[in-house]
């Protein structure tokens, strides 16, 4: 059996907050796929708006600017065909996150 998730820290929770609030303003600005989770939200209007929340944390500290992760591949299937991913960078040294189609 696995371990139920560990809650963020509470500044990582500040920092999902206002990343989620960037991400769902972004969202509403384009058409979203059918295959495209986004969760629900009522407004006081009783619409039904979906709304992304972040759900998984990675972090890494890199040294400086010649640390890094080099190309690689994720097997991320379990987020689905459209997953929508958010990065935020901190520091001195922010490397540049680039997605490369599958083949």
């Amino acid at each position: 059996m696995t371990d139920p998730p560990k809650r963020f820290p509470p500044e990582m929770e500040v920092a999902c907050k206002i990343i989620e609030q960037v991400v769902n303003k972004e969202l509403k600005k384009r058409n979203r796929y059918s295959l495209e989770y986004g969760g629900n939200q009522n407004d006081d209007s009783g619409t039904i708006n979906p709304v992304w929340k972040a759900n998984v944390a990675a972090s890494n500290c890199y040294e400086g600017a010649e640390e890094g992760v080099g190309f690689h591949s994720d097997q991320l299937t379990y987020l689905g065909p459209y997953p929508t991913i958010a990065s935020l960078s901190l520091g001195r040294w922010c490397n540049q996150l680039r997605f490369q189609g599958k083949t």
